[in-house]
């Protein structure tokens, strides 16, 4: 395991890369996980730039697992699928087996995406009733509704005795 002297130091990019040849050979997910952690953009570059080629599609099929055994962590280990498919892209466009080699990708990408639309209509219509509720809250008056109508009542009748009173002196 990598020893660091700061919690907020970066190891070298070289011994991130040499942790992750380590992890993927061995199958540690610990040791993997410990490098997966950092997300600095540049980091995972420098790192990825070091990785050998025959760890590219185990890191990538590592990563979809992690993300098919648990979604919400897709959004911070979406950085490293993004940049190894970006540094390794003429690796992966010349790889003859590359469409049965990310097929767990593919079922994972096509899965979210399904979902998405579902979760659009959802949160539309959480939008819509979180709107209804704030416009009945802005809607309330100190009055009670009692009060209001007999204050409209009260209203209308002075309004009635004036229009007699008024015919009466013609």
């Amino acid at each position: 395991m990598l020893a660091v002297s700061s919690s907020n130091a970066v190891p070298a990019p070289d011994s991130l890369a040499q942790m992750l040849v380590q992890a993927l050979t061995a199958q540690d997910h610990a040791l993997l996980e410990e490098v997966l952690h950092y997300k600095k953009p540049v980091t995972v570059e420098k790192t990825l730039s070091r990785l050998p080629l025959t760890h590219v599609i185990p890191l990538i099929q590592s990563i979809t697992e992690k993300i098919d055994s648990k979604p919400s962590r897709g959004s911070e280990l979406t950085i490293w699928l993004r940049q190894v498919m970006i540094t390794h892209r003429s690796y992966l466009l010349s790889s003859p087996d590359i469409a049965a080699n990310l097929q767990p990708l593919y079922r994972l990408i096509d899965m979210q995406l399904n979902n998405y639309p579902k979760l659009i209509k959802l949160q539309g219509k959480l939008e819509l009733l979180l709107q209804e509720r704030r416009t009945s809250e802005d809607d309330c008056s100190p009055l009670s509704p009692v009060s209001m109508e007999e204050e409209e009542n009260e209203g209308e009748e002075g309004a009635d005795d004036d229009l007699e009173s008024e015919s009466e002196d013609e």
